[in-house]
């Protein structure tokens, strides 16, 4: 399955776009003293009124401390000004996923610290993307974004490879970490997935977003996402 037909490739855009909606929905509702749950609500309406047909995982929102797992379910707590909130959610399409993370303010503005943390997490996003070429191995598209969060004191908080392909799971085989030896082949569906756990500091955090490897390099599942997280 490593290798999507063109008709699967077709339905995991699909999913992708149900995603984007689903990150307006979730993003317009987090505000201070609103409820995890009513977070992941929004998004979750927005796929199933869209057509979405399942989901990969159930719907990621941590906010605060809760942002150290790595898969913060929706809780009953109640966000606080100051403070983000990590957010993702797979919808389906055919049994297809596609999926979106982000790490959001729940004051609507980044404090400077957390525009610093911002910085690098986009950074290594973009590191990882400018690796999705034909024939490059998972060892090779690990290591820049690796060096770069050892430089700047996160290595010690990764838990998950920067990339991994996207089809029937949100997250299937191959895994392109820093032992793979996996190589990128066109038809493969692929996300960057930048993310970090137990910082003493930032807690958790993540961003996501999918690509197709073609010939002519990685082709956007989302226009929108790839501008949002490599702006």
């Amino acid at each position: 399955r490593y290798i999507k037909s063109a008709w699967e490739l077709g339905r995991i855009r699909e999913a992708f776009a149900l995603a984007d909606s689903c990150y307006d929905a979730m993003k317009a509702k987090v505000a201070a003293g609103v409820s995890e749950i009513e977070v992941a609500a929004a998004g979750e309406f927005a796929a199933r009124s869209r057509g979405a047909s399942g989901f990969g995982f159930t719907a990621i929102v941590g906010s605060g401390p809760r942002s150290n797992a790595v898969v913060p379910t929706a809780s009953a707590r109640k966000m606080a000004a100051g403070e983000t909130v990590m957010i993702g959610i797979a919808p389906k399409v055919q049994g297809y996923n596609g999926v979106v993370g982000d790490n959001l303010p729940v004051s609507g503005v980044y404090t400077a610290r957390q525009s610093e943390c911002m910085k690098h997490l986009k950074e290594a996003f973009a590191l990882t993307r400018a690796q999705l070429a034909v024939g490059r191995t998972g060892r090779e598209v690990d290591a820049p974004a690796r060096a770069y969060f050892r430089k700047h004191g996160f290595e010690r908080y990764l838990v998950c490879p920067f990339c991994h392909t996207i089809g029937l799971h949100e997250a299937e085989l191959p895994f392109f970490g820093p032992n793979s030896d996996d190589v990128l082949k066109p038809g493969m569906a692929v996300c960057i997935d930048v993310s970090f756990f137990g910082h003493p500091e930032f807690c958790g955090a993540r961003i996501e977003t999918g690509y197709e490897i073609t010939d002519k390099g990685a082709a956007s599942m989302s226009a929108k996402m790839d501008k949002i997280l490599t702006g």
